[in-house]
């Protein structure tokens, strides 16, 4: 059996607010999944979405076809570069935290410090993961194949 080529995709609409030189300017809103179901007059998650304002997000992407000011467009974002990004946001940090929170044990227990090296060491920990993942959020975003592309004109 052949593995299909055509990988999963995320498609999201965006507002195109600038045009030049074979780019485009294009806003996104965020939109959060509460709120959509039938329970959403009744929930509390629904009510906690709706109490903050949404997001705009300004992107540049390439232009497949051409479009002007105003239009909507479709923007694809591979589903697996999606989920690896997700991974590294969230895993990272907590990996690095709970390695933070080792190594204070560790010189606990050796004696060279008294607890409140944990505390510090875990610390120092959570803001090097942060550190990490905005050094690799950097990385990535100059890396064509993590950037949105455009998908078709609506």
């Amino acid at each position: 059996m052949s593995r299909p080529s055509n990988s999963a995709l995320i498609i999201e609409t965006a507002k195109v607010v600038e045009v030049s030189g074979g780019y485009a300017k294009v806003e996104c809103v965020s939109k959060s999944a509460c709120g959509s179901c039938a329970s959403a007059d009744n929930c509390g998650n629904s009510a906690i979405a709706k109490a903050f304002p949404t997001r705009v997000h300004q992107l540049q992407v390439k232009l497949t076809e051409t479009v002007e000011v105003g239009d909507q467009i479709e923007l694809a974002l591979n589903a697996k570069n999606m989920l690896q990004s997700a991974l590294l946001v969230y895993l990272v940090p907590i990996a690095m935290l709970i390695i933070g929170a080792a190594l204070g044990k560790f010189i606990t227990m050796q004696g060279f410090a008294g607890e409140w090296a944990i505390a510090i060491c875990t610390l120092l920990g959570l803001a090097l993961g942060f550190l990490l993942v905005r050094g690799f959020t950097r990385y990535f975003a100059r890396q064509p194949r993590y950037r949105p592309k455009m998908h078709a004109k609506q």
